[in-house]
């Protein structure tokens, strides 16, 4: 699907992709500096051309075309880097084009929105788009993703239905899966992508990675942490780099007491927040001679965050306070804001660690009691098992 027809873009792909364990997030209020010289961040060599790029955009009226695959390229890297700001390098690209007809605009800047938790504008805009132009796929998925995230699943198995006949079946599937995963069916979602794993369909790269993600999460959810790594590292095959993978790795290890393998992985990504966070934890629990380094720039990162208003990741905060600054209290404050914004299962596995460490019986009782059942966890568990941004 393409903007105008129903070719498939795997740009889509990444946006699915990067919401499937992302974060609710907290704005600060936006930072000015007192002079013009004042230098908030470095940028490096890719971020530099990125950066360039959207300079020259705006200086050249660059076409609508290019400034589309532009915008793609800025949001895919604020993705793959954690780093929010490219997300508004994206929409600068986007802006001289708000009023464009040409659904491309309108799905990517919905993506921005989604990717900034501005859930309810996001859904505005796709709806609006899909009511004139329901042949969106595209527009459909994001929208699915976006009720997925917040809990909505009837409406988002509805999105997927609307988006099946533009669709390949294995895309379908896919879609379908995710949001039987969060509906009591987890078994089941994963016995059927896992025989779409095993019929070797030519899927395309983006499309492979969110299946070998998909069957991760949905293996590590049934408790099957040896399964889970297995598509980990299939998924990691395909794109080696992938900041998520990585970190749902990370977070196994640190389930499974490997704290040293954290360390060996995410030692080189310390400008990543996600990464930050884990080393801290992975320092943490085996003493290493950075762990109070580690800990101490995690929570200068996110005070300067707020300093210079950038978003704060609600679950990955509180995660910070529990396990890293041993504030269950405070801890469970957040989790229950973040709860409030984003119903995934780590949001859920999170706030009830946060509410055991507090003593919170009546939360946990509450938790057990609703939750149970559709989130495919037993009552007696009340460990959390995360999953990064």
């Amino acid at each position: 699907m393409s903007a105008l027809r129903t070719r498939h873009h795997p740009w889509v792909m990444a946006f699915f992709i990067s919401v499937l364990g992302l974060p609710a997030t907290l704005q600060a209020a936006p930072y000015t500096p007192a002079q013009d010289d004042v230098v908030l961040m470095e940028l490096n060599e890719r971020q530099q051309q990125l950066a360039q790029q959207t300079r020259t955009s705006g200086e050249q009226h660059r076409d609508e075309a290019t400034a589309i695959q532009l915008a793609q390229a800025q949001i895919r890297y604020s993705r793959e880097q954690e780093d929010p700001r490219f997300l508004g390098y994206a929409q600068a690209t986007l802006a001289p084009f708000s009023d464009s007809s040409d659904p491309a605009v309108t799905i990517l800047t919905a993506s921005i929105e989604q990717q900034r938790h501005h859930f309810s504008q996001a859904q505005t805009r796709l709806k609006q788009l899909l009511a004139r132009a329901p042949n969106q796929a595209q527009g459909w998925l994001l929208l699915a993703n976006i009720q997925r995230v917040q809990g909505q699943y009837s409406d988002a198995q509805h999105s997927c239905q609307q988006a099946a006949p533009h669709l390949s079946p294995a895309v379908t599937i896919l879609c379908q899966a995710s949001i039987q995963a969060m509906t009591g069916h987890a078994q089941k979602a994963y016995a059927v992508l896992q025989r779409l794993a095993d019929s070797n369909q030519h899927l395309g790269t983006d499309y492979a990675l969110w299946l070998q993600t998909i069957l991760a999460e949905l293996a590590l959810q049934q408790g099957f942490a040896d399964d889970a790594q297995r598509h980990i590292a299939q998924g990691l095959a395909i794109a080696p780099d992938d900041n998520y993978l990585h970190l749902l790795r990370s977070d196994i290890w640190l389930q499974t007491n490997q704290p040293q393998r954290v360390i060996a992985d995410l030692e080189r990504w310390q400008e990543r927040d996600g990464a930050l966070l884990r080393l801290a934890i992975a320092g943490k629990q085996n003493g290493h001679a950075d762990a109070n380094r580690w800990a101490n720039d995690y929570a200068q990162r996110m005070q300067d965050a707020q300093d210079n208003g950038r978003t704060i990741h609600l679950r990955e905060h509180a995660r910070y306070l529990l396990d890293v600054a041993e504030q269950p209290n405070e801890a469970l404050k957040v989790a229950k804001e973040n709860w409030q914004k984003q119903k995934e299962l780590a949001d859920l596995r999170l706030l009830q660690a946060s509410a055991k460490a507090s003593n919170d019986t009546a939360t946990l009782r509450a938790l057990q009691e609703e939750y149970a059942g559709l989130y495919d966890i037993p009552r007696s568990n009340n460990q959390h098992s995360e999953t990064p941004q």
